[in-house]
Order: structure tokens, then sequence, then C-alpha cells
């Protein structure tokens, strides 16, 4: 429901979860599902095919993915400019630099604010997952593009102490303009089941067994060779435990090579690409949920769903996760990240089951912390800090282009560039 005082907000995200799954889109879907029930939000994203979206919530695919990253950057600028030019904007709330660019350049012409929320160094994720010359060059490209977006932003949201960390130390923004939001879970998709051994049964896992599980990007930041390299270890010591790997991506082959190598083949369960729909059989049917990261974990998405649906969580030390656990549990995060620590770990905690914490607490810690109701609401108070701030310095001069400026072949391109609005 929205009230007299909601906000107008044009809002920028990568991609949307139902097409294009990940940690970013997943956020921006829920962000934005919370932030419309009290608010005119406006969503802009970039898609290969429709995205499925809730009722009521206004989201416009402005450009495939097919095409390349300026066409689909200057898709946004246009059709974000159309917006500003056509309809009153509070503040532009964006979630992925390379498409921030050109719509945070457009508000700063007409005196509007602009907050992003800062998911993590893209450079430095290209710069782990390649080598060579041209993926150097293809590196400073990209933080070149995030430097110039994140100079256009009045404030930054991340969403712990870590990327805070990286935000100022990397990027130079000043740490008055960074506030730390963390995120949260779908508390009423990811919930304990009372029909887990049929959810089980149905999974193929055996009776007995215990079941842990772990949902990544088949990426090295991932950590998952040392996970199978601890495993190794885990599997000589520990009888009936199976590990459920899901995910897609490059490390596929090797993984599966090296699971042959070590003779885990009836200890590991490549599961593949687990889709949307599946994810919460998949909690509710695991015993234990395992995050290997290695680096660049800016929050612990798939941290807070495993436990918002009851199932105790172990983890690196790393990112997001360090500050989860340490907030609940710490002695569920492993010494250090290297496939020992977690051999270390994982064996230690699977002999003494009886020390985990219960579906209960595992959930009310989520409850207390980690709902999108709790993480809109900061949001928004955040907006209006801005908005305020904004006011004051600038005034309410909206300086918006004059629209004849923009009728003929731009509006044309606008909406040709626009191949679908859903609501």
């Amino acid at each position: 429901m929205q009230f007299n005082n909601s906000l107008r907000i044009l809002s920028t995200g990568m991609g949307w979860p139902s097409a294009q799954p990940g940690g970013l889109n997943t956020y921006f879907k829920h962000i934005n599902e919370a932030l419309a029930e009290d608010h005119n939000l406006q969503a802009l994203v970039s898609s290969a095919e429709k995205p499925v979206v809730k009722e009521g919530l206004q989201v416009t695919n402005v450009a495939k993915t097919q095409l390349k990253l300026s066409k689909r950057r200057e898709a946004f600028r246009q059709h974000a400019a159309w917006l500003m030019d056509n309809q009153e904007v509070d503040v532009v709330y964006s979630h992925f630099a390379p498409y921030s660019v050109g719509v945070a350049l457009e508000a700063k012409e007409r005196n509007i604010p602009v907050v992003m929320t800062f998911h993590g160094p893209w450079s430095e994720e290209i710069k782990l997952e390649g080598s060579g010359l041209k993926h150097w060059i293809k590196t400073i490209i990209a933080k070149n593009m995030e430097m110039k977006a994140y100079r256009y932003a009045d404030a930054f949201i991340v969403l712990s102490e870590t990327f805070r960390s990286i935000l100022h130390e990397q990027y130079q923004v000043p740490l008055s303009k960074i506030h730390i939001v963390p995120g949260a879970a779908d508390i009423d998709r990811f919930k304990p089941s009372a029909q887990r051994a049929a959810i089980r049964e149905r999974l193929h896992i055996p009776e007995g067994t215990t079941a842990v599980l772990t949902l990544r990007r088949l990426v090295n930041r991932m950590g998952l060779l040392q996970l199978i390299d601890a495993w190794r270890e885990v599997a000589k010591e520990i009888p009936n435990t199976v590990l459920l790997l899901g995910g897609k991506g490059p490390l596929k082959e090797e993984l599966e090579s090296k699971i042959k190598e070590y003779d885990l083949q009836s200890r590991v369960r490549m599961l593949g690409y687990v889709p949307d729909h599946e994810l919460a059989d998949y909690y509710q049917a695991a015993d234990l949920f395992v995050v290997p990261s290695q680096a660049l974990e800016g929050f612990g998405l798939i941290t807070v769903e495993a436990m918002a649906a009851g199932v105790p969580v172990m983890a690196t030390p790393v990112g997001g996760n360090r500050e989860i656990l340490q907030k609940f549990r710490p002695d569920l995060l492993f010494a250090g990240k290297s496939s020992a620590d977690i051999a270390d770990g994982l064996i230690r905690s699977l002999r003494q089951k009886e020390s985990w914490p219960t579906a209960e607490q595992c959930r009310i810690h989520v409850l207390e912390h980690y709902t999108w109701a709790r993480v809109s609401r900061q949001v928004e108070g955040i907006f209006r800090s801005v908005i305020d701030n904004h006011l004051i310095a600038y005034g309410r001069n909206r300086n918006p282009r004059v629209l004849a400026e923009r009728k003929g072949g731009h509006e044309k391109d606008v909406e040709s560039s626009v191949f679908g609005s859903y609501r």
C-alpha cells in the first residue's frame, strides 16, 4: 500500500533472477518488491527473456543481454533519461556499475540524487577468473567504468563491513558516504518443512545419511576445489555422509575430474544448476550447509536463506559470512579458508552434531536480523536523508531537458530499445 509521502524511485539493476540467477539479481528483486509495497518504484533491467515479476511491480526490460555491453549501457541511459523527463523521480537507486554510468549522469544533469548499492568489486571478480594480457586490459577497462560510475553517487549502500572497506580503500569513496545494510532472506519461502522426510526421499537422499549441501557458481573464488580436497578427508573419517554440490560454471569438468581422481563418486553428488523453484526443497532436505568462499563474499545470501530454512551453516571466515556467523555461532566458522581448515572444521562438527544449533535457533536469528522488511526500512531512511541533503544543497530545481529536444530520433531510439514492460 502506497501513502502520500511515498517516494518516486527509479531503480536500475543488472538482470532478473527468473532469467539470470545470481546473488545480485536475487537481492535486486527482493529489495524492489519490498520498497514497492510503500513507494512508487520503476525498475530497469537487461534480460534475455521476459522476467517473471510479482503482480504490481513495474519492471522494464530495456535491452537483451545478447547485445554488446556498450549498447546495453546506452539503452539504460536513454530509457532512464526518457523517464526522468516525463515524470517526477525523487531518487535513482542503482545496483550494477556498468549500467549505472549513463543513468547517474542523466540524473545529475537533472539534480536528482543517486544512491548506489555496491555489490562488490566487479573488476576484481573479473581478474580472479582469468589471466593474460587481454584479460588484464579487460580488468582495467572494468575498473575505470566502476570509478566513473561511483563519482556520480551521493551515497552508497554496502552489505557488509568487508565491502565498506573495499569501497573506501580501492575506490576512494569517503566513509561518510557509505552505509552498511545487510541483505536478507525470503522468510516466507525459506522455512523448515514438516514434510522433510518426504522431500529427502524425493531427492534420493537415503535414510540415515547426513547431507551436506552447497550451492555455488562454479568459479574459483567460491572455494569448491578446496571443498572437494577437504571432502576427501571427511569421507575417510565420517561414514554415511554425502556432499550435494549444486551450481554451474567453468569449473564443472575440473571438479568432476577431481571427484573421480579421489574416488568420491559415491560421496559427492553434482546436482548441476538447481532451478529457483527447487531451492527451498534442497535447503529443507539438508542437514548442514557449507560455504567455502575464498574471496569477495559480500554478504552471504545463501547463508541466511539456509538458516531461515532451519539449516546450520559452516563457512570460511570471508566477507559477510564471517560477520553473520560471528553474531550467531562463531564456532561454525572454519579456522581459515584452506582445504585443511575446511576438512578439520567439517570433521569436528560432523562428530559433534549434538552441538549444532537447532532449526528454531537458526531461523530466529534470521527473523531478528535479516528480513526484507527490515532492509527496506533502512534503505528508505538512507533515501530520505540523501534527498533532504540534496534539497538543502540544490533546492527543488530538477532542471529537466526540454522534451522537444527529445522528440524525433532520440525518443524513437528509446522506444526501440525497450522490448517489454512487465507489470
